[in-house]
């Protein structure tokens, strides 16, 4: 019998298999036929590959508009993109939909029927326990973009008269996310306590439930109600929302089964490695990708295109922001702000311009690739232009000469294409291990790590300082500030919004900024037709000496207050009448 869906976008393929298969390693396969899935174990774990798959994890291989030159990233106040920000409208409010009840269906139909199969109960057990974990996470991917959104937890099905069923409205914010609490309580309960990281166990639910609750308990905190409470939390529940994110990072704590990476006594080695040893203690819940069955391209977008990035084209598309770069303290714990003019305020001129950066917190060069740093034996060769006896010689162009010296960098700064607006580029994630030669569109295939320890640790001194537990804060952030190799912090130190400039520090270039800050409420505050800002390295004649000014670049980023939720796709809204369009839109 045809079947036809409301709110789903669901396909039914021809199902292949390869019965050796055992991991999430390999492309998903789209499969729903009950009589196939339930027959063996490779086939369940096929179809697991399928539910994982479509997990709403920003990773690689998630791009704002749906375009590879387009990240995450971008949309905060951390980077811009090396196009100028041309093409990236953050305040237009539909550029990160993820409004999927296709993948629900499935997972849906898992629960459903999982229960009546004759594999062995512990097997079922831990298998409802997965899906639970993932249906809760589609939901949170739906709810953190949309607020309240319909609540579907059985198989829809039309019968050709049931229509006016399937039409269903939104439940309020509270109730998805409380949903979603219940459904991840279920699957710690059902879950072991090991797994191989690519799939979830106990503690990737506790994860899962320690940032959802986070994420409504500041949704609580500084949002407001809307809509009859599709949009917004109740104040009066921010406490117990504050305690549930809190509980369920210390469970993760307490187990003592994760840890910080600590293999490198160097520190910023130390943290670039922590992304790229697939064995790092820190490692909660993992996306891994094989070549070549399932590949991503992070490498060819993300490395400087000259000097070191593929002769193909494309590269630097993420560039980190100066504010960023001073936003990482001094080694000391004083205030990063770079060291551009003497007492007397005249500038001051750099022997070796790399000492401009010197005792800066070590995660600084783990995360970004500095003017004249290192990549691989290479020099980023950043430069905005020459200062010979007080003349400042610039060009948009490289191949401008002055007295046979290229004006600009290879590596920019200035001039149009592949090359960073800000003079900083990305290092984190990037794998050295690759030969640029081979670095094409779908050639990398190091892990995405979505859940780690240092996330949970962060989730846990958030949710303590706000329910006033300051200490226990306190040793949260000075376990991540001692890995990292910077002075710790006494209680008195440890504010709100220290312990948010922590996250931004211990998290940057990852997707965590575009949504802290927009859960905080302030987005439409810190991106209000803003500019973010370059460095600018000038070399400084005879010799090779540099001074460093800044000025800010690209188009400006602007939040508007609507974007605190995303738009609801009308061609939903004119399926179902029910539904109900967010604000401003």
């Amino acid at each position: 019998m045809k079947k036809k869906f409301q709110h789903i976008v669901f396909v039914i393929c021809a199902f292949m298999i390869l019965s050796c298969t055992k991991d999430l390693n390999v492309a998903p396969q789209n499969i729903i036929q009950d009589d196939v899935v339930f027959s063996n174990e490779s086939a369940v774990t096929a179809y697991f590959a399928s539910l994982y798959d479509a997990l709403p994890i920003e990773d690689f291989n998630f791009h704002p508009y749906g375009g590879p030159q387009y990240w995450m990233q971008d949309l905060s106040d951390d980077a811009m993109n090396c196009l100028n920000d041309d093409r990236m409208d953050i305040g237009s409010g539909i550029s990160l939909g993820w409004w999927s009840y296709g993948p629900v269906r499935n997972v849906n139909a898992f629960i459903a029927k999982i229960p009546g199969t004759e594999f062995p109960a512990e097997k079922k057990n831990q298998w409802l326990g997965e899906a639970k974990f993932i249906r809760a996470y589609y939901y949170f991917g739906m709810v953190k973009r949309y607020g309240g959104v319909p609540l579907v937890t059985t198989v829809q099905n039309y019968t050709g008269s049931n229509l006016d069923e399937l039409k269903v409205p939104r439940n309020t914010e509270k109730e998805v996310y409380d949903f979603i609490a219940q459904e991840l309580d279920e699957a710690i309960s059902l879950l072991d306590e090991t797994s191989d990281g690519t799939r979830a166990n106990k503690y990737a639910a506790y994860a899962l439930k320690s940032r959802a609750m986070l994420y409504v308990a500041s949704e609580a905190t500084y949002g407001t109600v809307q809509l009859n409470g599709l949009l917004g939390i109740p104040s009066a529940n921010a406490a117990s929302y504050w305690q549930a994110a809190y509980d369920a990072a210390n469970a993760i704590i307490a187990s003592g089964k994760y840890s910080l990476y600590n293999k490198d006594p160097d520190k910023s080695s130390n943290y670039t490695n922590a992304f790229l040893d697939i064995s790092s203690p820190e490692n909660i819940f993992v996306k891994r990708y094989q070549y070549p069955d399932k590949t991503h391209s992070y490498d060819l977008w993300i490395l400087p295109h000259h000097g070191v990035g593929p002769s193909i084209g494309y590269g630097s598309r993420i560039n980190p922001s100066l504010e960023l770069v001073e936003c990482y303290e001094y080694i000391d714990g004083t205030d990063g702000k770079l060291k551009y003019n003497d007492a007397a305020g005249n500038p001051i001129i750099y022997n070796n311009p790399s000492d401009i950066f010197l005792n800066k917190d070590p995660r600084l060069e783990g995360s970004i690739l500095l003017p004249f740093g290192d990549w691989k034996g290479y020099k980023m060769d950043v430069r905005a232009g020459i200062i010979d006896n007080g003349n400042t010689i610039t060009s948009g162009d490289y191949n401008t000469l002055y007295q046979n010296m290229h004006v600009i960098g290879l590596n920019g700064i200035g001039g149009s294409g592949e090359v960073s607006q800000t003079g900083f580029y990305v290092r984190k994630y990037l794998q050295p291990a690759y030969d640029k030669a081979t670095v094409v569109n779908g050639s990398s295939y190091q892990q995405y790590i979505d859940f780690r320890y240092a996330e949970v640790l962060l989730n846990y001194a958030e949710a303590a300082i706000e329910l006033g537990k300051t200490a226990d804060a306190t040793t949260a952030i000075n376990l991540i500030r001692d890995r990292a190799g910077i002075k710790q912090l006494t209680e008195a130190q440890v504010t709100r919004d220290k312990v948010r400039h922590e996250r931004q520090i211990e998290l940057a270039l990852e997707p965590h900024r575009f949504w802290d800050i927009r859960r905080w409420r302030l987005a439409d505050k810190l991106l209000n037709n803003t500019k973010l800002t370059a460095i600018l390295p000038y070399q400084v004649l005879p010799g090779n000496r540099y001074l460093f000014k800044t000025k800010q670049v690209g188009n400006p980023k602007t939040f508007t207050p609507n974007m605190y939720y995303e738009r609801i796709d009308p061609g939903e809204i004119s399926k179902d009448p029910q539904l109900i369009q967010n604000p401003g839109y």
